[in-house]
């Protein structure tokens, strides 16, 4: 089969700006790997150690002052702890390649694509939000858009030089089409999820205060009560269950405090920065758990009630459109078939010459 000339020259143009595209960025994303290597290579020698002098035995008499204590307030080092930099999970030292969906070319596929660092911190917190923990969340992501945009560019192209020429304009919207749908539709389907993850975490927040309220009032502390809600809710609110055990591995790692801040960071809610925020309060004041989550899960619960008095008010007229649309044809219909039956059985039967003898008629009597 042979193209005609215009078709060919848009084969080779985007044939050509394919292969110039991806040769670019390989270029560029491979090029700075040898001075990454040299400078990990002369980090070590850099790196000078301090050997201390030999002490001899004449100088161990010698007697040293002690330094002098230095007190801090505890206001002072949790100013200092809650300014430290957020790390993400790729840049620990514990983070391997055993997550990457596409194996060792997947930082590669991600690499292609290009992306600004305010849609990738952007991408970064929906993955975050809709449950994708693991440190190289985003990679997956960015190669799946990519293989997404190129699959379909190759196979059409392909097509292109094989196919009828019948079908070339079919198989050339689908070149445009489907790249576009591969790019938006992973995005789509995790801020979906995000979205459903959400919400299902803010219909079970008042169970969690009500629960949490019972615990404290009966002696437990802050974090097994957090652990035992936790799991508690595994067959109510999945997620929810999820991030309260997080956050007391995290607590017995560290610190409560730590942990309900990295709470607040991973989802998205009002409702839980609120939430760590009275109870990293409430800790430093040393005021009463369980009458504050008493007063904030009442607080909660007529907020939502609020909500859903909010979204009943606006389902009426939501619901104008869809009726006028799909409703009124119809009832047009059954109030005016007959009426359209009647006159055309009236037409076909010689209507048109009832209706020219009466306008003959009324045309002679006014003469």
């Amino acid at each position: 089969m042979t193209l005609n000339p215009l078709n060919q020259l848009i084969v080779l143009l985007v044939a050509a700006a394919c292969v110039g595209l991806l040769g670019i960025r390989v270029w560029k994303k491979w090029r700075g790997r040898p001075v990454a290597k040299r400078a990990r290579r002369a980090k070590p020698q850099a790196s000078v150690v301090s050997v201390a002098p030999v002490v001899k035995p004449m100088e161990r008499s010698v007697a040293i002052a002690p330094l002098p204590a230095v007190s801090v307030a505890p206001e002072t080092l949790n100013a200092q702890r809650s300014t430290l930099p957020f790390v993400e999970a790729e840049d620990t030292p514990l983070a391997d390649n055993s997550d990457l969906t596409f194996g060792p070319v997947t930082k590669v596929l991600a690499a292609l694509l290009p992306e600004s660092s305010e849609r990738r911190a952007d991408l970064k917190k929906t993955l975050r939000n809709a449950g994708y923990y693991e440190p190289h969340a985003w990679h997956n992501l960015a190669a799946a858009r990519y293989l997404g945009v190129s699959i379909p560019i190759v196979l059409g192209l392909g097509l292109l030089v094989v196919a009828p020429r019948e079908t070339e304009p079919l198989i050339i919207a689908a070149l445009v089409l489907l790249p576009a749908i591969g790019w938006a539709l992973p995005t789509l389907l995790v801020r979906r999820q995000a979205t459903d993850r959400l919400a299902e975490i803010e219909q079970s927040m008042p169970d969690l205060l009500d629960m949490m309220n019972m615990c404290v009032s009966q002696g437990l502390t802050v974090p097994a009560s957090l652990q035992r809600v936790g799991a508690d809710l595994q067959s109510v609110s999945p997620a929810l269950s999820q991030e309260l055990k997080i956050v007391s591995d995290h607590a017995r790692v560290g610190s409560l405090e730590q942990a309900l801040v990295a709470f607040s960071r991973r989802v998205d809610l009002p409702d839980v920065y609120s939430f760590t925020s009275l109870l990293v309060q409430t800790e430093r004041m040393g005021t009463s758990m369980s009458q504050a989550l008493a007063d904030y899960s009442d607080g909660m619960r007529e907020t939502l009630r609020q909500q859903a008095d909010q979204k009943a008010n606006t389902a009426s007229f939501k619901l104008l459109f869809p009726t006028a649309l799909c409703l009124m044809p119809a009832v047009f219909m059954i109030l005016l078939g007959p009426a359209i039956i009647e006159m055309s059985s009236f037409f076909r039967e010689g209507g048109n010459e009832v209706l020219n003898t009466s306008m003959q008629s009324a045309a002679d009597y006014l003469e």
